[in-house]
């Protein structure tokens, strides 16, 4: 079998076609799985038939996840008018939906052995997308606002992945980005691939939903002319919500190109003018300065 009939067709796109398919998949399968603790509640989440008290007997297990869960539950975009002491009362204030977010940041934030500047920088733009997507979402009066939450703190999952497998040739991307290139084209070229290729199938290894899946592998595809389908514009809002974070300065160095014309033209696309995009990425610059180091 040639390597291009081996390659899954939603990936055949996003894969240069001399790359060997096999090894791609085999590296992917290298990395660890989600923690036990983790993952089962993650699973739990996703029964209806879960209560918040059987999650709080899981996370109790791991007083590490408990800490951080609880750190961001206080932070400034969950809190209510008392302190969240116990994981419990987080549950019960928060949401199921809102909890899988804090679990999956509690769980990333965690997946490097070390954590560096350039790791610092990636994590603090899937951070602020989140933000930023849960911002958008609410302007916009969405019903998936948490799902998009998510999806924003989940879509540079690639990055993450590959600084943790091949961090010298991924300081040598970040080199490009310094004169101006884009991660996922300098990526593209040096690779044969780029992190969203990558974070969908690591997503795709940790059980997340299809369409966790398919957002990540897509938010960095060409803009549409118009909007087909509820999943496209979900993914699109991630891809605002990312591009208002690098437009803030936030997850980039010094040097990487400008994007205010591709935010102009997305927002337009998804109905926001000039002025609610400058509101947005205000309140999107105030809401992380305050919860930022919650996630960190």
């Amino acid at each position: 079998m040639s390597v291009a009939t081996a390659i899954p067709e939603e990936y055949k796109e996003h894969i240069s076609p001399d790359k060997d398919w096999k090894e791609i998949v085999a590296w992917v399968s290298d990395l660890p799985p989600l923690p036990h603790v983790a993952a089962q509640a993650l699973q739990l989440i996703e029964d209806p038939d879960t209560t918040a008290g059987k999650l709080t007997n899981l996370l109790g297990q791991d007083a590490a996840l408990t800490a951080r869960v609880l750190k961001i539950a206080n932070s400034a975009m969950f809190s209510r008018q008392r302190e969240i002491s116990t994981i419990n009362q987080a549950i019960m204030t928060i949401g199921f939906k809102t909890l899988k977010g804090i679990i999956v940041a509690a769980t990333l934030r965690q997946l490097n052995r070390k954590f560096g500047p350039i790791e610092k920088m990636i994590w603090e733009n899937s951070t602020c997308t989140a933000v930023a997507c849960r911002i958008l979402g609410t302007h916009m009066k969405k019903s998936y606002v948490e799902e998009i939450f998510l999806f924003g703190l989940l879509h540079d999952l690639g990055k993450l992945v590959l600084m943790r497998q091949i961090p010298k040739e991924y300081e040598q991307i970040m080199e490009q980005a310094k004169k101006g290139e884009k991660f996922h084209i300098a990526e593209q070229k040096s690779f044969g691939f780029a992190h969203p290729l990558i974070g969908a199938l690591v997503a795709k290894k940790w059980n997340f939903s299809t369409d966790t899946c398919q957002a990540i592998l897509h938010h960095h595809d060409d803009i549409p002319a118009k909007v087909e389908n509820e999943l496209q514009e979900k993914t699109l809002l991630v891809l605002l919500a990312d591009l208002l974070s690098h437009s803030l300065g936030i997850g980039h160095p010094e040097g990487y190109s400008d994007q205010s014309d591709e935010i102009l033209n997305l927002g337009k696309l998804l109905g926001l003018d000039e002025k609610d995009l400058e509101n947005l990425k205000t309140k999107t610059s105030e809401m992380f300065n305050d919860i930022g180091a919650a996630f960190m």
